[in-house]
């Protein structure tokens, strides 16, 4: 029972003390003039006036944040509520992290950053897959309207131009039936050798003109449908670039809000208008364009734009788009887990680590590390700088 006895002796001692500062008191009021008494008593009650002040706005406090702590987040208006809040949360945590073990706080560490991986992960899944989505429905939109496009039918053009001036002679010489012989466009050959019998000179002139009309005809028609041939395969290589241009910029596809826009009474103009306020890539590339016409017949005009538009905004754009903070953020959290989960370093040596750092550090290395903390640098960017900054003073 030797930590009873210990525990006993420990109480005696103290009231040893107590009777002997008690003595020591009276000892030291008895030399005391009545006004000096008078003095301490004053004293006394206005500690005790202050203590009691202090106790209650201490309880007052205390109810205070009991409340605020029970509030939701949604129901704290005031910004200086919140920051309170946040202040007994954070202290609160801390309070909590000191009764752990070094074991349990690099357990909670690594399940609170596992956890943060696990919701960036989700969240980078639901972007690729919207922005999947989104460009496999412009996909199929355009593919629509490539089908309902008027384009050329996919046969020779020289045997479409031949057929279409057969048809074109059959339609001039029922149109042209009544008209007199030298003015028709055609006639029939039986009409036109008995022409040529009754005023050679006149029918071979007719025949002159016409062979002339017909070649005129023809080639004019020949030239419309190469020109349409090659606005064809135009549209479908632009949209093909197109489709390209969704796949790294999803956000491109305006077809959507567009819709949208319309839908809430703008017109097409107003809508585009307000769609090149609102998303700058899109402004960017289409300003690109209307200064370069001679995009029209270039086969990769919308990848042209594109990289232009990365170029104007590369200097201009954050860190980052979204997915790829996102992919920064989970690579970051996940050597985080890798270095708490090092067997190179036992449970707590991290902290031990850090403790001993501190302890230890100069006043140009504190300036340091203030430095780097206050720039979110982690703990392991911290020791390694320093590690190189003492290795180069050496």
């Amino acid at each position: 029972m030797p930590e009873l006895k210990k525990e006993e002796a420990k109480k005696e001692l103290e009231v040893i003390l107590e009777q002997g500062k008690s003595s020591v008191q009276k000892q030291q009021e008895s030399l005391l003039t009545p006004e000096q008494k008078k003095q301490q008593e004053e004293k006394k009650a206005k500690d005790a006036e202050e203590a009691e002040t202090k106790r209650l706005e201490v309880e007052k406090q205390a109810k205070f944040d009991a409340e605020l702590l029970s509030k939701k987040d949604e129901e704290i208006k005031d910004e200086a509520e919140k920051k309170r809040k946040a202040e007994l949360l954070e202290k609160r945590e801390k309070d909590e992290d000191a009764k752990l073990s070094a074991e349990e706080r690099i357990k909670k560490i690594k399940s609170e950053t596992q956890k943060r991986i696990d919701e960036l992960s989700n969240k980078l899944k639901e972007t690729q897959d919207k922005s999947s989505k989104e460009a496999q429905t412009l996909r199929q939109e355009l593919e629509t309207l490539r089908k309902e496009k008027d384009a050329p039918k996919e046969e020779d053009i020289l045997a479409l131009v031949e057929r279409e001036e057969a048809e074109k002679v059959k339609k001039y010489l029922n149109e042209d039936k009544s008209l007199p012989l030298d003015k028709r466009r055609e006639m029939e050959d039986a009409e036109l050798d008995e022409w040529l019998l009754e005023d050679q000179k006149s029918a071979i002139a007719w025949i002159q003109r016409r062979e002339l009309r017909r070649e005129i005809d023809k080639r004019q028609n020949l030239i419309l449908k190469q020109r349409e041939g090659v606005s064809k395969k135009l549209f479908e290589k632009q949209t093909q670039s197109y489709m390209r241009v969704l796949d790294k910029h999803p956000e491109l596809n305006i077809v959507k809000r567009k819709k949208e826009l319309m839908d809430n009474g703008m017109s097409e103009d107003e809508a585009l208008n307000a769609i090149r306020k609102e998303n700058k890539k899109y402004d960017v590339m289409l300003d690109y364009a209307e200064k370069h016409p001679e995009l029209k017949t270039d086969p990769k005009a919308p990848e042209l734009a594109m990289e232009e538009m990365e170029k104007a905004l590369e200097g201009k754009k954050e860190s980052s788009s979204e997915v790829e903070e996102l992919r920064k953020q989970v690579e970051t959290l996940s050597a985080e887990i890798a270095r708490l989960s090092s067997t190179d370093e036992g449970i707590g040596t991290t902290l031990q680590r850090k403790k001993e750092t501190e302890e230890k550090l100069t006043e140009v290395e504190n300036a340091m590390v203030e430095t780097m903390r206050a720039s979110k640098a982690t703990q392991a960017m911290i020791d390694s700088a320093l590690k190189k900054f003492r290795e180069k003073k050496k």
